[in-house]
């Protein structure tokens, strides 16, 4: 939870409470990788949604890291892209983010995601973004290591 608090992170990322994250990791639907430094500290996690599911789509929920620029979100994403299309075998992995997100929007698009709609849900007449990227594309484009 420390991740999600991190300053600016309400706004782009999005807290849940202590609660709503136990529900969350006690929900077959759901998992949560978490990402360590070099030392072994917590650097970051990455959350997934829908996992196992009919429709064959994985969301990425989260993506919060202790500290922004080194990296981290890079490769606890690239692990989760490699998760949802090589283990469960997954058709398409999708996230929402906010267009007053540059940074998260440079991320995703880095490790071959494209913008592919956007949300139904508006905030102050602003709709989030939905970015996607399917198996196809992912294989074409996998990255060497995936390991958080």
């Amino acid at each position: 939870m420390a991740c999600e608090r991190q300053p600016g992170y309400e706004d782009t990322v999005g807290r849940w409470s202590r609660e709503h994250h136990l529900a969350g990791m006690a929900d077959a639907t759901h998992r949560y990788f978490v990402g360590r430094d070099a030392r072994g500290h917590v650097a970051g996690f990455v959350m997934l949604q829908k996992i196992g599911l009919p429709a064959d789509a994985v969301l990425i929920r989260r993506i919060a890291t202790i500290e922004q620029g080194r990296g981290h979100g890079t490769v606890l994403l690239a692990h989760a892209l490699a998760v949802i299309f090589v283990e469960l075998r997954a058709q398409r992995a999708y996230l929402y983010v906010w267009p007053h997100n540059p940074r998260g929007i440079a991320l995703y698009s880095k490790l071959g995601m494209r913008e592919d709609g956007v949300s139904e849900d508006e905030r102050d007449g602003v709709r989030m973004t939905i970015m996607a990227i399917d198996a196809e594309t992912y294989q074409a484009w996998k990255p060497r290591s995936t390991r958080p």
